[in-house]
């Protein structure tokens, strides 16, 4: 049966595993490990780089066996750390080592690679071969994301069974014979999958690099914060690597409901905005026809004035890009002025099988649940054009690409704008501008398109005096009589289980860095104030304030 279980010793520690376990995962799943490259616990068992050799007793007599393809069988007795087994690994390593060009100190994958790692590790202290090296092709690029350096290749076929298998795209294939095999784009093309840097991340040694994050620095430079990727509903988990207040790469970090190992390409790449040069640093103000910095408690006095004097005549379109946090104040927001024109912009992604879901927004599913969409069409951004509203109130958007409502903003008497870079909709239409942060800086929460809530955590500091939507929103609310302005987005989390109780308990905190499914099913808009008042337990933080993530 399936959920069979089989008792067998490791290392002298007797352990019970399902039937059908493999010895590497049962070593494992007792905290302990086997080195390895080919193995890869998101994908079929290869079997070909041997190093994960141990040694088994199953009543035979002792024998060393890799133990990647070796199923656990009752009284089976393994030995990860005996005299044989160390030694067969030293004699893999010594093989694998024949070819290997002595190039760590250029090479990308220095500090992450597990070939380097393990050579320091249980490798010999030197080598017995005294003839040439093999030469193989170098700098080649097998698109425009990835390049390989076949001198450095193993032969694992991580990257092959993974475009097979995961990418569903048979694009990676091994040519040649004996000590000449390498890896190939099949018929001398390219790749072209969605996921292409997934081989690099999987890469166990320095074949494959990105082109994107090649040479630009050592990784243990790098500040590794843990995060959610902001370009479509799956929230792929994520680690950002940040150095000099720059984003220099995204790589997936395991989630196992929500992105397992893997990410999309495009994902991994959209962080080229956070140094865009037309990012906001200050608040803006409207005089004499033109936008003119102004202090925050200028700037937000303005908002709040014109605001309450739209009342009802106001559209909003509040972003689906937002936290939870910030839905949940700019609802509040609504709420106080007392209009029912409300909606978000939706925003289209490629979708396949695998992660992407289509939607471009990463927190629709927050939106819909604090009742930012319309009621029906004659409320919602379709009807923005006719509706002969006076004011509007763009939290976190733009309408540059949408020319008619564009000009129906330029003719109305009152516009509010927040967002993190200047856009033609400011400059054309805005009476206040209020600058906000990426997703890269501040803290907050997602809700994912399974209804899963994951923490965003701050990983750089923002330009200026450009301050968190949290912060920036829950001072306006507070200035329409919502209560007192909310110190930290972990405030405004835990203030939210009073008008919704799904999220009562919850906090920043508690989130974890894997996420808490919420209840299925969109909740109402609670009538009345959404107010937020402090607490004892609340984090004060300041403007810019940069928070270290977990390390992936």
């Amino acid at each position: 049966m399936a959920d069979e279980l089989v008792k067998l010793t490791i290392d002298g520690r007797e352990v019970e595993v399902p039937r059908g376990t493999k010895v590497i995962e049962a070593v494992r799943d007792m905290g302990s490990d086997v080195p390895h490259y080919c193995w890869h616990p998101g994908l079929t068992v290869a079997g070909n780089c041997r190093i994960c050799m141990v040694e088994v007793d199953m009543g035979r007599g002792r024998q060393t066996v890799i133990s990647c393809n070796l199923d656990c069988s009752p009284g089976m007795q393994v030995f990860t750390q005996s005299d044989p087994a160390k030694q067969a690994r030293q004699d893999v390593m010594e093989l694998l080592l024949i070819n290997h060009p002595l190039d760590c100190p250029i090479c990308d994958q220095a500090g992450e690679c597990k070939l380097q790692e393990y050579s320091f590790e249980f490798g010999a202290d030197g080598s017995r071969f005294e003839f040439p090296k093999v030469h193989k092709p170098k700098h080649v690029d097998f698109s425009e994301h990835v390049k390989f350096d076949a001198e450095r290749c193993i032969l694992c076929t991580r990257c092959v069974r993974f475009c097979d298998e995961i990418a569903g795209e048979d694009e990676l294939s091994i040519v040649n014979r004996g000590d000449r095999n390498e890896i190939a784009v099949a018929r001398g093309g390219e790749m072209t999958n969605a996921y292409q840097l997934n081989t690099v991340d999987i890469c166990p040694v320095g074949a494959l690099t990105s082109t994107d994050f090649r040479f630009k620095s050592r990784v243990w430079f790098l500040k590794q914060t843990r995060s959610v990727c902001g370009s479509c509903s799956r929230g792929c988990n994520t680690t950002v690597g940040t150095r000099w207040n720059k984003v220099l790469r995204m790589v997936p970090a395991e989630n196992d409901d929500v992105n397992q190992w893997w990410m999309c390409d495009a994902g991994r790449l959209a962080f080229k905005h956070t140094a865009a040069d037309e990012r906001l640093g200050a608040p803006m103000v409207r005089k004499d026809g033109k936008l003119v910095e102004a202090s925050w408690d200028e700037a937000l006095s303005a908002a709040v004035e014109g605001l309450e004097a739209a009342g009802d005549g106001l559209f909003a379109l509040v972003s689906a890009r937002l936290t939870n946090e910030e839905l949940f104040l700019a609802r509040g927001i609504l709420d106080k002025v007392g209009t029912q024109h409300v909606d978000f912009k939706p925003r289209t992604w490629p979708k396949d099988d695998l992660l992407r879901t289509g939607d471009g927004n990463p927190n629709a599913a927050g939106a819909r649940f604090f009742g930012i969409a319309p009621g029906d069409g004659a409320h919602g951004l379709e009807a923005l054009a006719e509706s002969g509203l006076k004011a509007a109130f763009l939290c976190g958007e733009d309408l540059d690409e949408r020319p008619d409502d564009l000009a129906a903003l330029e003719a109305m008497d009152f516009v509010l704008c927040t967002g993190f870079h200047e856009t033609e909709t400011m400059r054309r239409c805005a009476s206040v501008v209020l600058p906000g942060v990426t997703e890269f800086e501040k803290d907050g929460s997602f809700t994912n398109i399974d209804g899963r809530m994951q923490r965003i955590q701050p990983s750089l500091s923002a330009p200026g005096s450009a301050r968190p939507d949290w912060k920036l929103l829950g001072q306006l609310l507070a200035r329409l009589g919502g209560g007192e302005a909310p110190r930290s987005a972990d405030q405004v989390l835990k203030s939210m289980g009073a008008t919704h109780p799904e999220l009562e308990g919850l906090s920043l905190g508690r989130l974890g860095p894997l996420g808490k499914s919420l209840p299925q099913g969109e909740s109402p808009v609670t009538e009345g104030e959404n107010t937020v008042t402090a607490g004892e337990n609340t984090v004060t933080e300041g403007e810019n304030t940069v928070t270290e993530g977990a390390s992936a």
